[in-house]
């Protein structure tokens, strides 16, 4: 591994010391086109032609001046933009030589006829490339409303009982904000207190992996981040947004940020402390606590970005809740489980992580990017079990405590270099990472299980305590050479290590009452380790100017060797030698601004994992026990998606379309067998092939009589399908699962008043090869109405009913319920700063919380309970130092914030 250091160092000095540094700049001056007066404050913005992504920005000065400084050669997407003018997009190349793009001129985006003044309606939603970008001007939110009850009320966006947000299904990996960083390890901290009026557009971003976006070459691997691009006016001078409020159930909520603009410098502190999270989920009591800053710069004459951040989070849960699964025994039999659980966890975490972005050449390029990350939690869950079988006779029951302390730490570090030779795009690429991570915990294992058939009783008395330690490295470097303008071939070398020891030992009380006695039973560790290489060769084809089709292959040799052990004894000692094969696909097709196509396909070879080829039998506890296969095969899986993205932005209409399909072959599959006079559970695992998943989905946006109509119209809509085979005590079970759902939601929108009606219906239905008796059909349905309304004088009510109704889940669950939140707000004080709140959560008191999981061999339906309804009122005081209302020296006293001279 040190040779590798000396290596990428020697590289990295010799490729500093022979670069050039040759920037160029872009300058104009925006005008509006009406008046020929300049314009101040507009924001203008330069991006990648081929990709979309952020190069620069700025704004206009007070002569409607913009420059943008170190600017490389390349093709770029000029977007300038100003409230209540249309945007502007130029198309601009960087040769040998700056652009002077002179004189820009804006249009008011606004149509008279005779007297009457029409102003064009927001558009919902566009789509251009990889992004699709909601404007939340078409979606009206109460006065002080955060960023995440904006995002609950986007098509497709989901936010689920634990804060994690995901878009069709896929999950949001991080947040930024303008193309930068902002929490993102903890996109909640900017979803529960960021203010709903700071943000101009979301836009949900399928974003390339570091390597794709410095090398050019498509690797396939992408992540959706939701990019926040702030508002003009909100981005000068210093902006707080202060909160508190109190309200029936003892219920308080306190929330404060801070954002500081300054220049290219950007400072944000956020505070948060409130017990109202879980209540608005359903997931019972959680008191959260948790203060964060974030810091971005750029230095050393805008060549180096800087990102830091910085946060500590205090979480308590505490959910009392019930379950019931039909456990599939084979033919006609099954086992009824039921059980009532209370579990309480405090997590306690201190995250430290950064980026830096350092460009000293327009060729050359270094990211690093450190995180820290260490944590405290303590748990105690307590449950009551019991299975009975169809005739409603017992089987087991029983009751179990189980605690935990424990804390677990991570540190790694990223380094990323490039340098690219030619203006044909030719490059090298190194990466260099490490991670070191570990983990202890003490608890105690309470419990005893009863066996009604045999008249056993199990007791179980213990103290478990674990240890885990990791570290793991990377080294890879890639060579793109462009044979032409067309054609372009990368070559790429991988090499992973990693090793990985963990131990839980399990202590029965001795003769002195204290836990001393091994218990060999429940006590096991293992050792392991791993080298892996990966060769790959990807070859691009450039159809048209925006258009690329890539192929590549990749072979992965690797060697592991794991070592297994059960009360000290050594039960699994194996070193193992496999192969890996990955063909990858991709198309991007981009005819038009209108219309883009994308395909992908990727095929992966995966190797069961240590733990399904250990032989030796683990007792997990009294109920449940796990044997591995040494026997099994590698699987290998096909994967295939697609998009077809039209827009039309004057016509305010979009179309968005996706689906993939997935086929595995030799999948690892689960044998359970389940003995029925005990409940007992034995897993063991075999190869299967067959397993696949399908999905199919569309997102639609357009006006209701024109594209100057104020009614609105967004449907989304999508399906799912699995097959999943797999064994149900021993006897192969085959399950097809089939889940379409439809939403629809009608907008009208006008100058005091905003209505929206709409709902959805989904349907999750399952069929089972072995047995009907699992076979099941459930319904969802929501139908809502919702009203904003705002008045001149500061005042805003809101209020939203909600109607939701389920069928074929079991008869034990409240299915159907009305939903009414309301609240009535008064603004007031210097530019209405002030805002006092009298806000209604679930006034009806009807709300509960339950759901469906449904797998190959068990249906489980669940509630959780708790206190759902109660009123607050909140008193918030926003204060900007430089928003809109500043104006520039010199303006007319007759011109409105934004223009500048006049032309003479």
């Amino acid at each position: 591994m040190r040779k590798w250091l000396w290596i990428v160092g020697a590289l990295l000095v010799s490729v500093l010391a022979s670069a050039q540094s040759k920037t160029y700049s872009i300058k104009g001056i925006v005008y509006e086109e009406a008046t020929e007066e300049t314009i101040v404050g507009a924001g203008v913005r330069l991006l990648h032609q081929a990709d979309s992504l952020y190069v620069a920005g700025s704004s206009t000065g007070t002569k409607g001046q913009f420059s943008l400084a170190n600017i490389a050669p390349g093709k770029y997407l000029l977007h300038i933009s100003f409230l209540g003018m249309e945007p502007y997009y130029k198309g601009v190349e960087v040769v040998n030589k700056s652009v002077n793009l002179g004189k820009i001129y804006l249009s008011e985006s606004v149509t008279r006829l005779g007297v009457l003044e029409v102003r064009g309606q927001a558009t919902p939603m566009t789509v251009k490339q990889d992004t699709i970008q909601f404007n939340t001007a078409a979606f009206k939110m109460r006065q002080g409303a955060s960023l995440e009850e904006l995002l609950r009320r986007i098509p497709g966006m989901e936010i689920d009982e634990d804060g994690k947000i995901t878009y069709n299904g896929e999950a949001i990996e991080r947040i930024e904000m303008d193309g930068r960083s902002f929490f993102g390890n903890d996109p909640q901290m900017a979803t529960r207190n960021l203010p709903s009026d700071m943000i101009k557009n979301l836009q949900v971003v399928d974003k390339k992996s570091d390597e794709a976006k410095l090398t050019g070459m498509s690797d396939g691997e992408k992540v959706k981040v939701l990019n926040l691009e702030i508002k003009e006016d909100k981005k000068r001078g210093l902006i707080s947004n202060l909160s508190a409020g109190y309200g029936t159930q003892q219920r308080y909520t306190a929330n404060a940020l801070v954002n500081l603009f300054n220049h290219d410098a950007r400072y944000t502190i956020i505070g948060e402390l409130n017990n109202i999270d879980g209540v608005r989920r359903g997931r019972g009591e959680e008191t959260t606590r948790r203060i964060g800053g974030n810091y971005d710069d750029l230095f050393l004459n805008k060549t180096l970005k800087v990102t830091a951040e910085a946060f500590y989070n205090c979480r308590d849960f505490s959910v009392d809740g019930k379950t019931m699964t039909t456990q599939l025994l084979g033919g006609e039999k099954a086992n009824n489980e039921a059980e009532q659980y209370h579990n309480f966890r405090r997590d306690e975490e201190v995250n430290l992580n950064g980026r830096l972005e350092w460009n000293p050449q327009e060729s050359t390029m270094l990211v690093f990017e450190p995180y820290f990350r260490y944590n405290w939690n303590k748990t105690d869950n307590s449950s009551q079990f019991q299975t009975t079988n169809r005739q409603g006779i017992a089987i087991n029951d029983g009751q179990s405590l189980r605690t935990n302390d424990g804390t677990s730490y991570e540190v790694n570090g990223d380094l990323h270099f490039r340098h690219t030779f030619t203006e044909l795009g030719r490059n090298i690429y190194a990466r260099l990472s490490y991670r070191f991570n570990g983990s202890d915990g003490e608890g105690l294992q309470l419990s005893e299980t009863n066996f009604r058939r045999s008249q056993e009783k199990k007791l179980r008395d213990q103290q478990q305590r674990s240890y885990d330690r990791g570290e793991s490295g990377r080294f890879r470097v890639a060579y793109l050479e462009p044979f032409s303008k067309e054609w372009a071939l990368q070559l790429m070398y991988d090499a992973n290590f990693g090793r990985r020891k963990s131990d839980q030992s399990t202590f029965n009380k001795g003769a002195t009452g204290e836990y001393t006695e091994l218990d060999p039973i429940y006590s096991r560790g293992s050792e392991n380790s791993y080298f892996t290489h990966r060769i790959l060769a990807r070859l691009r084809y450039k159809l048209a100017p925006r258009s690329y089709l890539y192929a590549g292959m990749g072979v992965n040799p690797s060697t592991s060797h794991t070592i297994s052990t059960q009360g000290g004894e050594v039960t699994f000692d194996k070193q193992r030698t496999v192969w890996n094969y990955a063909p990858t696909a991709i198309l991007e097709y981009r005819p038009s601004d209108s219309l883009q196509i994308n395909i992908r396909y990727n095929g992966r070879t995966s190797q069961p994992s240590m733990s399904q080829l250990n032989p030796a039998t683990i007792v997990l506890s009294p109920l449940a026990q796990v044997q591995g296969n040494p026997d099994l095969l590698p699987s290998f899986s096909h994967s295939v998606w697609g998009s077809i993205n039209f827009n039309r932005p004057m016509a305010r209409q979009s179309l968005n379309m996706m689906w993939g399909w997935n086929l595995t072959n030799n999948a690892v599959a689960p044998i359970q067998k389940i003995d029925a006079t005990t409940g007992v559970r034995q897993t063991s695992y075999q190869n299967i092939s067959g397993n696949q998943s399908l999905f199919g989905g569309f997102m639609m946006s357009l006006p209701m009589g024109g594209a100057s109509s104020k009614w609105s119209s967004f449907t989304f809509g999508r399906v799912r399908y699995s097959r999943d085979k797999g064994f149900v005590n021993e006897a192969l079970n085959r399950a097809d699962v089939w889940r379409p759902m439809l939403s629809q939601r009608i907008t009208w929108s006008g100058p005091w008043l905003q209505a929206t009606v709409g709902g959805f219906a989904m349907m999750q239905q399952a069929k089972n090869s072995i047995s009907k008796e699992m076979d099941s059909r459930t319904w969802d349905f929501n139908a809502f109405g919702e009203a904003i309304v705002t008045l001149p004088f500061g005042l805003s009510l809101t209020s939203k009913l909600t109607y939701q109704d389920a069928s074929g889940y079991q008869d034990q669950l409240k299915r159907n319920f009305w939903l009414l939140d309301a609240s009535v707000s008064y603004s007031f004080l210097k530019e209405k700063r002030g805002t006092l709140q009298l806000s209604g959560y679930d006034l009806l008191q009807q709300r509960t919380t339950f759901m469906r999981q449904i797998s190959l061999d068990r249906i489980t339906d669940s509630e959780v309970n708790g206190i759902t309804s109660y009123v607050m009122l909140t008193f918030s005081y926003r204060f900007n130092n430089m928003g809109a209302d500043v104006r520039p020296s010199g303006m007319h006293s007759g011109q409105r914030y934004g223009r500048g001279y006049r032309r003479h």
